[in-house]
């Protein structure tokens, strides 16, 4: 660039005053507008809108875990529906099993060695059998102490 044209861009510009942008307002006494605005701001507000909004706020939050409470029991529910085909089989194998330990007691006290040994070894590990009971009753084998193992 020339120098001619610099000197023209520099007078081009020319610096504006902040009061040109802003037209003239009528300027409003100070005095009748600050107790206005103070009097709004002293105003005294009630609790009751806050209280409200925590009370709405724990409403909410209790009905979710209520609503969470009532799908995990019908999740569990159904789990236990689902798993009733194996409980029903568990435990006609624990029958079966307290059955066999009866038997085999009775066979110790009739004077079966191998029966006595066995009998002994369960009661060493912490097994007792109940040759008296009758075979439906549960639990029959039952551990003496669950501690031990």
């Amino acid at each position: 660039m020339s120098e001619d044209t610099m000197s023209t861009l520099i007078t081009m510009r020319e610096p504006r005053r902040a009061s040109d942008d802003r037209p003239d307002m009528p300027a409003a006494p100070a005095a009748a507008t600050a107790p206005a605005v103070a009097a709004a701001e002293i105003a005294p507000r009630g609790p009751f809108i806050p209280l409200l909004l925590g009370l709405a706020a724990l409403l909410v939050v209790l009905l979710h875990q209520v609503w969470q409470l009532e799908q995990e029991r019908q999740q569990l529910a159904a789990s236990l529906q689902a798993a009733g085909p194996q409980l029903a089989a568990a435990q006609q194998l624990r029958q079966s099993l307290d059955r066999l330990a009866a038997d085999t007691q009775r066979l110790a006290d009739g004077g079966n060695a191998p029966a006595r040994v066995l009998v002994e070894e369960l009661k060493r590990r912490g097994i007792t059998i109940n040759a008296s009971a009758s075979p439906a009753a549960a639990g029959t084998v039952q551990p003496d102490d669950a501690g031990k193992r």
